[in-house]
């Protein structure tokens, strides 16, 4: 009879054990066999690494992943040309990446709490001599949360803010290392 070692491949074992089932019984069900035999599931496929495009406002280049479509949000205020800020949302619609980065400073205004939201959490740190703000905004609904990053210099004042829009933990998890990447990929000019 087959010793069962450790050493011995699922998928020829499973053949064996099933061979010489059939001879004790032809009418033994597979579905009989202990689980422990069965064959692993293949592990599911990575997915294709991203690709990103460029965006440009009016003190700023941006990349952002490839499938996402960009818009423009708030116009510059030190600029005739160009925007401060840009939001770019995912094809699906579950996620959205935005950036503020304006000449120096500015307000903004197109994050404000809207009348169907609530603030639901803040801190303020001083990092390396930045003042680090973060906060997290929900729907009332909870149909989405937005989540924000401002950096500015306590002395200049020179500043900017990311933010990421999310349908869920899920989404947010899926599209973090994207997230971060276009975080990472902000350059920014004064003149």
């Amino acid at each position: 009879m087959w010793r069962k070692t450790k050493r011995v491949f699922p998928v020829l074992f499973l053949i064996l054990l099933l061979s010489a089932c059939s001879k004790k019984s032809e009418h033994q069900d597979a579905k009989s066999l202990p689980q422990k035999d069965a064959v692993p599931a293949k592990p599911a496929p990575e997915e294709p690494p991203i690709s990103y495009k460029k965006y440009k406002g009016a003190w700023f280049d941006i990349a952002y992943p490839f499938s996402f479509k960009a818009e423009n949000s708030q116009k510059s205020s030190t600029s005739i040309n160009g925007f401060d800020s840009a939001v770019f949302t995912s094809a699906d619609g579950s996620v959205q990446f935005y950036i503020f980065s304006p000449q120096w400073s500015g307000d903004a205004k197109d994050i404000a709490l809207k009348s169907n939201e609530i603030k639901t959490d803040s801190s303020t740190e001083i990092i390396n001599g930045l003042t680090v703000r973060r906060w997290t905004i929900q729907a009332k609904d909870g149909s989405y949360f937005r989540s924000y990053e401002s950096t500015s210099e306590t002395e200049s004042k020179i500043n900017k803010i990311f933010g990421i829009k999310y349908s869920s933990q899920k989404e947010l998890d899926r599209y973090r290392q994207a997230y971060l990447h276009f975080k990472n990929s902000l350059q920014q000019y004064a003149d």
